[in-house]
């Protein structure tokens, strides 16, 4: 398949990708879908990300995730482009620009070693798996170093957060990413 967007073109690529985002009807709706569809795939140490601006919402799956037996919850604590899964005591409502939350809500001496599934926040993804982010890597650098283990990379997006575009050599794939119709599995 001929891809819509080069590397060269992933500014312009997210630009467009937030405006997609932005302008989704039937927002809440959408966003039950896609919680219902992840819920069953998440299991042992979840590493998901505190949605903020036009993201997918993950407040009801982390408020779903805390209830429930053998799941701990860990957040991304971000701190110099790196990212460190820290286990969350309380539900925060905003998140900074990094996708931080306030530090009450963290136990900071409970530090994931080992991450089953990372829910992963994303602008756009391709039939590869691959994820166009915010263009930090700070989620590529986390899935590459080993910190976490090997761990379930999935996606959490709209529909319409799907386009075609080159991936850069240093791109993590994703296992699956999980959108308010389904969820898409990558080899």
């Amino acid at each position: 398949m001929q891809s819509e967007y080069t590397s060269n073109d992933k500014i312009k690529l997210r630009e467009i990708l937030k405006l997609r985002r932005q302008h989704i009807d039937c927002r809440e709706r959408r966003e039950i879908a896609a919680t219902d569809n992840i819920l069953p795939r998440l299991y042992g140490n979840v590493l998901v990300y505190v949605s903020m601006g036009s993201e997918l919402s993950t407040k009801m799956l982390i408020d779903e995730l805390m209830g429930r037996e053998g799941v701990a919850v860990y957040v991304p604590l971000t701190k110099d482009g790196i990212i460190t899964p820290v286990r969350l005591i309380k539900r925060a409502s905003v998140a900074d620009k990094l996708g931080n939350i306030d530090d009450s809500c963290y136990d900071k001496t409970d530090t994931a070693t080992k991450i089953d599934c990372c829910v992963t926040p994303i602008l756009g993804y391709n039939g590869n798996g691959h994820r166009i982010g915010y263009g930090k890597g700070c989620y590529d650098r986390l899935f590459s170093d080993g910190r976490v283990g090997i761990c379930n990379k999935i996606g959490l997006a709209f529909d319409c957060q799907k386009c075609e575009f080159d991936a850069d050599k240093h791109d993590i794939a994703l296992d699956i990413c999980v959108t308010e119709s389904g969820i898409e599995v990558f080899s």
